[in-house]
C-alpha cells in the first residue's frame, strides 16, 4: 500500500477559482481530461488576479492528476512548484499536500531516503497547523517508507503512533490499513504469529469499513499462514479473495493493481508450499506482468528474485539467469531514476533562487539604485551557491563530507585566483563558483561515491558523468558568476595536456576558473583526512601538484598555488624530492 496523496483545498475569498477546483475534483473519476482543463483554468485565473494561494492550490491539483495518470515526472515538477509557491504565500496545507506527492514519487522510484525526508517534512509542517484529522494518514505513509528502508523498529513505533492518532477521528478504514501494514512488517521479521493476529484484526475492520482492501489483506494473511505451515488456512484465505475479485469483476468494479498482484504472489507462495512449482511460476509471471504495467518497481524486483530462485531450484538455470539479469537491469533503471529526481530537485531549487534574484535586481534597476544593484547581485549569487551546498548537506551524512570539501575548495580557489591575477572581483567569483564544481555528484548513486575499493570500468564511466550533471544543474544563469559556476562544473576534470574529460580540452581552451579549481580540488582532497586515508602533509601535496604541472595542471596556476600554500604554512615550500605520496 503506497503513500496516499489527497486533495487539500483551502477556502479562498475568490469563489470562482475554488469552484473550478471543486468541480475538477468531482470530475476526475469521470472525465480526467476535462478535470485537468478546469484546473488549468483555475491556475490561469488565479495567476491573472494575483491569487497566489489559489495558484498554489491549482498547481497541487495538477500534480495530483498527473500522479494519478502515471505521469510521475510531471507530477514531481508540479508538486515542487506548488510546494515552493505555497511556502512563499504561507499556505501550509498545500505545502503538506505537495510534499506528499514528492514523497510518493520518490517512494515509487525506490528512492526511499529522499521519500523519508519529504514525508518527515510534511508531517512536521502538518503538526504546526494544529489540525489532527490527517495525522494518522501521514504517519502511516511515513512508517511505510521506514519499512522500505528496513528500519522495522521505527516503522512499528510509527504505525502504533498512527493508531493512536486515529483514536477519536472515527477512521476504522484507516485503522484497517495500518493494522495490515503492521502485519506486513511482522511478517518480514519472520514474526508470523504476530502477523496473523494483526492481519485478522485488520480483516475484521476492512470487511465492515473498507472492503476494497479485503482481498489484499487476505493475500498477506495467506503468506503468513504458509510460513506457519497452515496451508489449508492459507488456501481458504485465497479462495475468499478470489471470490471477492470475481464478484467485483462481475459488477465491473475495478481492482487495484496492488491487490491483483498481491493475490497472485500469495497464490504462488501457496503453490510452492504444495510443491506445485510450475503453478507457482505461472502465478508469479502473471504478477510480474501486472506489476510492470503498474510501474510497481519494488514489487517487480521482488518477483524477479522469486522467479530466479524457483527456476534455479528446479534446475532451470538459463531461466534463472534471465530473471537475475532483468532484475539487475531494473535496479539500474531505478538508480538512474532516483538520480534524475535528485537533479530535478536541485535544478528547480537553483531556478527558484535565480528567479528571486532576477526579480530583485529588476526592482532595484527600476529604482535606479545602481550601487545597491551590484551589492545585491553579489549577495544573491552567494546565496544561490549556499542553497545548493545546504541541499548537499541535507541529503545525508555522507553528502555532508562532499559539502565540506566543496567549501574548502572554494576558499582555496579564491586565494589562488587572487594570487594569480590580482583581480579581486574575479577571485570573488571563483570563490563563489568553486564550491559548486562537484555538485553533479549528488546525481550519482551513493554506492559509487562512497565505494571503499577501486571502481571497475563501468563504475568509473558512470562517475565521469558528474561534470555534465553539474553543468545541467547550474545551466541558464545570466550573471558572470553563474556562467563561471557552470563552466567550472563542466571543465574541472579537463587536463592541461588534453587527456581529461568530458570534452578533452587542453591548455587555455580550458576556462581559467576551471584550471584553478582543478588544482584546489586535488590539493584539498589530498590534505583532507578520509575514512580510507590519512591527510597528507602540505609539502607532499605541493610535490604532488607540481609533478602534474604541464600535464594535469596549468603551470602558472601551480606556481600561484605554491605561493598561497607557502603563505598559509608560514614557510617557503619548494618542490621536495623523494617525499611520501602514499
Amino acid at each position: 500500500m503506497a503513500p496516499t496523496t489527497h486533495a487539500l483545498v483551502e477556502t479562498g475569498q475568490e469563489p470562482t477559482v475554488d469552484q473550478l477546483l471543486m468541480q475538477a475534483q468531482q470530475l476526475r473519476d469521470v472525465d480526467l481530461g476535462k478535470a485537468r482543463s478546469m484546473v488549468q483554468q483555475a491556475r490561469v485565473l488565479a495567476k491573472a488576479r494575483g491569487e497566489r494561494v489559489g495558484e498554489a492550490d491549482a498547481l497541487y491539483h495538477l500534480a495530483e492528476l498527473a500522479y494519478g495518470s502515471g505521469l510521475t515526472s510531471d507530477a514531481f515538477s508540479l508538486a515542487l512548484e506548488a510546494r515552493d509557491l505555497a511556502h512563499e504565500c504561507g499556505s501550509k496545507k498545500t505545502q503538506v499536500a505537495a510534499l506528499n506527492i514528492v514523497a510518493a514519487v520518490h517512494y515509487n522510484a525506490a528512492n526511499f531516503s529522499d521519500a523519508l525526508v519529504a514525508a518527515t517534512s510534511a508531517l512536521e509542517l502538518y503538526r504546526s497547523t494544529g489540525d489532527q484529522s490527517s495525522e494518522g494518514l501521514l504517519l502511516n505513509s511515513l512508517a511505510l517508507i521506514q519499512h522500505s528502508l528496513r528500519d522495522t523498529d521505527k516503522a512499528i513505533v510509527t504505525y502504533e503512533a498512527a493508531l493512536m492518532a486515529n483514536k477519536g477521528q472515527s477512521r476504522p478504514d484507516l485503522d484497517a490499513i495500518t493494522l495490515a501494514n503492521m502485519a506486513k512488517v511482522r511478517s518480514d521479521r519472520n514474526e508470523h504469529l504476530l502477523a496473523v493476529s494483526l492481519g485478522e484484526s485488520a480483516l475484521l475492520l476492512a470487511r465492515e469499513h473498507s472492503r476494497e482492501f479485503v482481498p489484499e489483506i487476505l493475500a498477506r494473511l495467506a503468506i503468513s499462514y504458509v510460513a506457519l505451515s497452515a496451508v489449508d488456512r492459507a488456501a481458504l484465505c485465497l479462495d475468499e479473495a478470489d471470490a471477492m475479485i470475481r464478484d467485483r469483476e462481475a459488477r465491473r468494479r475495478a481492482l487495484s493493481p496492488a491487490c491483483a498482484v498481491m493475490v497472485r504472489v500469495a497464490r504462488g507462495e501457496l503453490h510452492t508450499a504444495q510443491h506445485l512449482r510450475d503453478h507457482a511460476l505461472r502465478e508469479w509471471a502473471d504478477a510480474l506482468e501486472l506489476a510492470q504495467a503498474a510501474n510497481m518497481t519494488d514489487v517487480a524486483l521482488d518477483l524477479r528474485e522469486r522467479l530466479s530462485s524457483l527456476n534455479r531450484l528446479m534446475g532451470r538455470y538459463e531461466q534463472a539467469l534471465v530473471h537475475q539479469e532483468a532484475r539487475y537491469e531494473l535496479n539500474e533503471q531505478m538508480s538512474a531514476r532516483a538520480a534524475e529526481l535528485r537533479i530535478r530537485t536541485l535544478q528547480m531549487q537553483h531556478e527558484a533562487e535565480r528567479a528571486r534574484y532576477e526579480t530583485e535586481i529588476a526592482r532595484l534597476r527600476t529604482e535606479e539604485l545602481a550601487r545597491l544593484v551590484n551589492e545585491r547581485a553579489d549577495e544573491c549569487e552567494e546565496h544561490q551557491a549556499e542553497v545548493l551546498l545546504r541541499v548537499a548537506e541535507m541529503a545525508g551524512p555522507e553528502h555532508a563530507d562532499i559539502a565540506r570539501h566543496l567549501r574548502s575548495v572554494g576558499e582555496l580557489a579564491g586565494e589562488i585566483a587572487l594570487e594569480l591575477t590580482g583581480d579581486a572581483t574575479f577571485a570573488s567569483h571563483v570563490a563563489t563558483a568553486g564550491p559548486l564544481h562537484d555538485i553533479g555528484k549528488l546525481g550519482l548513486r551513493d554506492d559509487l561515491i562512497w565505494k571503499p575499493g577501486p571502481l571497475d570500468q563501468d563504475e568509473y564511466e558512470a562517475v565521469k558523468e558528474h561534470p555534465m550533471l553539474g553543468a545541467r544543474i547550474l545551466a541558464g544563469g545570466s550573471s558572470e558568476c553563474s556562467r563561471m559556476a557552470e563552466e567550472v562544473a563542466r571543465c574541472h576534470h579537463e587536463r592541461w595536456d588534453g587527456d581529461g574529460y568530458p570534452a578533452g580540452l587542453c591548455g587555455t581552451d580550458i576556462p581559467l576558473a576551471a584550471r584553478i579549481v582543478a588544482v584546489a580540488d586535488v590539493a584539498d582532497a589530498l590534505w583532507s583526512a578520509r575514512a580510507y586515508k590519512q591527510s597528507w602533509p602540505a609539502a607532499d601535496v605541493v610535490e604532488h601538484v607540481r609533478d602534474g604541472s604541464g600535464s594535469h595542471f596549468d603551470p602558472e596556476v601551480v606556481e600561484a598555488f605554491v605561493r598561497v600554500v607557502s603563505r598559509r604554512e608560514g614557510t617557503p615550500l619548494h618542490s621536495p624530492h623523494g617525499g611520501n605520496q602514499s
